[in-house]
């Protein structure tokens, strides 16, 4: 694969943890990402007709059945504007037992339609001799790019985007659920990134991270510590008020209160990147455990901050990424997101930091 222009291959400073081999949500063991783009039709909207500017991407934390064999999990809503479905039984019960959806805010309904398929096609016994299991289908609001009225992702969809989950490096920026998203006024979309943790024992684990980063002003936009956002030449252009959901996976025995913990941290990374979590945009972050085993071995709270700095350092690269690697792109309406100006971008960090005496 050919080196992706990331904020990390251009020397800028993303945190002081290591990074996973393919630095995405896929470097923790077993975790698999699908992804279908539906991009079609000319800009000029015709309700219910296109153009299309949308996607799914689907998430499994294990290869085994997660409706069987179910994860350790923490959700924090940040802003609780989102329509995201699945919240309330994950923190009342710390459980997952399905695969983890994205999508457009109108199409949540049609893609867990598919999950549903997808899980009785799976276990038979749903429904009949056993409880129905909890959907999770988190969105983002893609009507600035997209004719959303359309509700042009269809429960297969869905289903094809989990039958292609498959291990990383996964695509990032104009793919999946982050076809017709917007970030700081600019193009964005998905992003990822990981970090290698170890505990007191010395023993090695994964936190993976995948941002859906449609949130944001470009007065805002940090990045490395730099208001680019109020430097860059490019004009804000129309805003429409979106969300931001961080999905996190760690191989790591983490209890589902441990688990929560983790998931508040997000809200820092995001800060990290220039977000205030505006009203109307719907944040949530979502933290899976993919471990099996005795409770008796979860890690002690003691051990948790090395966790916290992998989860901020994660989550702010993830919506770096989503903007680097996002392209330009031209939707409803006549409506366009630009890319990121990543020459002057990278100027502006280079420059602002050398008038500080940083290297």
């Amino acid at each position: 694969m050919q080196e992706r222009i990331t904020p990390r291959n251009l020397g800028l400073w993303m945190g002081q943890m290591p990074i996973g081999c393919n630095n995405d949500i896929t470097d923790v063991p077993g975790v698999r990402v699908g992804q279908i783009s539906l991009i079609q039709g000319v800009p000029l909207i015709s309700p219910g007709r296109g153009p299309v500017r949308t996607g799914v991407t689907a998430i499994l934390p294990r290869t085994d059945n997660l409706y069987r064999q179910p994860c350790c999990a923490g959700v924090e809503v940040i802003n609780g504007y989102g329509k995201s479905l699945g919240v309330p039984y994950i923190q009342e019960t710390g459980i997952l037992n399905s695969p983890i959806l994205l999508t457009n805010t109108l199409s949540v309904n049609d893609v867990a339609n598919g999950v549903i398929t997808y899980l009785l096609q799976q276990n038979p016994e749903i429904g009949n001799d056993a409880r129905t299991p909890n959907i999770v289908v988190m969105e983002c609001d893609d009507s600035y790019l997209n004719d959303i009225r359309g509700r042009h992702v269809k429960p297969w969809d869905a289903i094809l985007a989990l039958q292609r989950a498959a291990k990383g490096p996964i695509e990032q920026g104009n793919i999946g659920a982050g076809v017709g998203m917007s970030c700081f006024q600019m193009k964005g979309g998905i992003g990822s990134s990981s970090r290698l943790v170890q505990d007191q024992n010395g023993r090695s684990y994964v936190v993976g991270v995948l941002a859906l980063a449609n949130f944001g002003l470009l007065c805002d936009f940090f990045l490395a510590g730099v208001p680019v956002g109020k430097l860059l030449s490019q004009q804000p252009l129309g805003y429409i008020p979106g969300s931001l959901i961080l999905v996190g996976i760690t191989d790591a025995p983490l209890s589902r209160w441990q688990l929560k913990k983790l998931a508040g941290r997000a809200s820092l990374g995001m800060a990290r990147t220039g977000s205030i979590s505006m009203t109307g945009s719907g944040d949530f972050s979502l933290m899976v455990s993919t471990y099996i085993g005795n409770q008796d071995n979860y890690l002690s709270d003691w051990e948790l901050d090395e966790f916290f700095r992998a989860v901020v350092e994660a989550s702010a690269e993830s919506i770096w990424n989503s903007l680097f690697l996002a392209q330009t792109m031209e939707g409803r309406d006549g409506h366009i997101r630009y890319a990121l100006p990543i020459r002057e971008t990278l100027q502006l960090v280079r420059s602002w930091q050398g008038g500080l005496g940083y290297q």
